[in-house]
């Protein structure tokens, strides 16, 4: 079975800093793939790469059968093929916490509105958000805003999930509250790609894991691999600094 994701020797540079040097990647469709790695080593330009977001300066890009080095992307068939959860919630102060879930659906993905409010309901209880339908984000806790956005990806019903550091902006309460989410998203055999510094996390629920440093991946291999028996210096050296419990 091809990969629903390829990434083949792909290269970013941003002016003299050159952010990723050649990386290579397969995810197979149900994977998840867990990316660690230090600030400014690349895992988050990799994700931008493959939600096309940015576009590499060379290398090979593929996501369910769409070529993204094309010189055109059928951007509307892949806005309903990946989703993005970003460190900041990047949710519409304007707008209600329904109407934040279903905006892209109706003016994007041009999803009826009734339909995409019937969704916009279902996702919003499997996040635990009911309650919190017409209330405006700055009503919510920040990881009640991080579940909106969760819920929001997923009513674009994507066959591939990224998160960039989903928890970075929150305290350890409120983290707990949305991996728990993410784990159970993970465990409905839905693709994912997850930069994330939760060690323990990643270990729970990853199928593999790629260490990133200086634009390259370091080291890849099994979840309980990398984090338990790690074979390269420089990513013993990066997980002495993180509890993996």
């Amino acid at each position: 079975m091809e990969p629903l994701i390829s990434v083949g020797d792909i290269k970013k540079n941003f002016g003299a800093v050159e952010a990723l040097k050649g990386v290579s990647l397969d995810v197979a469709e149900g994977e998840k793939v867990v990316v660690i790695g230090p600030s400014g080593s690349g895992k988050s330009v990799l994700i931008r790469c493959v939600n096309a977001l940015e576009r590499p300066d060379s290398g090979e890009l593929t996501v369910d059968g769409m070529d993204l080095m094309a010189r055109k992307v059928d951007t509307r068939r892949l806005a309903g093929d990946v989703a993005m959860v970003f460190q900041g919630y990047n949710l519409y102060p304007h707008k209600t916490v329904l109407e934040n879930v279903t905006f892209a659906p109706i003016r994007v993905l041009k999803v009826p509105r009734e339909e995409a409010e019937a969704n916009g309901r279902k996702y919003l209880e499997r996040v635990g958000l009911t309650s919190k339908l017409n209330q405006y984000p700055d009503q919510l806790s920040g990881g009640q805003q991080q579940r909106v956005a969760i819920a929001r990806a997923l009513a674009m019903n994507p066959d591939v999930l990224f998160f960039d550091e989903p928890t970075s902006a929150l305290d350890p309460e409120l983290t707990r509250e949305v991996l728990k989410v993410i784990r159970d998203l993970a465990a409905e055999h839905m693709t994912m790609v997850i930069v994330t510094h939760e060690m323990g996390f990643a270990r729970d629920v990853a199928d593999q894991i790629l260490f990133m440093d200086g634009g390259v991946i370091v080291e890849q291999g099994a979840a309980s691999e990398v984090i338990n028996n790690p074979q390269h210096d420089r990513t013993r050296a990066f997980l002495a600094n993180y509890d993996r419990d």
